[in-house]
């Protein structure tokens, strides 16, 4: 019965980190999409400032994660940061070309 318990934990434990993550992405494209209103539309800044975040997150995020789990992690990281940038780039160009969608 202890296993189960554990597993029951665990399995919470990532659920919540899935929607934790979640959240984190929605905000995150939320204020992407701002920003690209504040600037008056997507420029080359956009790209430079995508570029600066992925670099910025291919530094060590931890001490306490392995060098082949930080990798993957990272990895993970940069293709879920490319996916929010996107859709704030399609959400941008769909807006001002005047077809919103959801």
């Amino acid at each position: 019965m202890a296993g189960r318990k554990g597993e029951e934990n665990r399995l919470s434990e990532e659920a919540a980190l899935a929607v934790m993550l979640t959240g984190f992405m929605q905000v995150t494209h939320l204020a992407l999409v701002e920003l690209i209103r504040c600037r008056g539309g997507i420029g080359p800044w956009f790209d430079e400032f995508q570029a600066k975040v992925i670099h910025e997150l291919r530094n060590p995020l931890t001490e306490d994660v392995g060098m082949s789990d930080e990798s993957q992690f990272t990895d993970v990281t940069v293709d879920m940061t490319n996916t929010v940038f996107d859709g704030a780039r399609e959400d941008s160009i769909n807006e001002s070309s005047g077809s919103r969608h959801h």
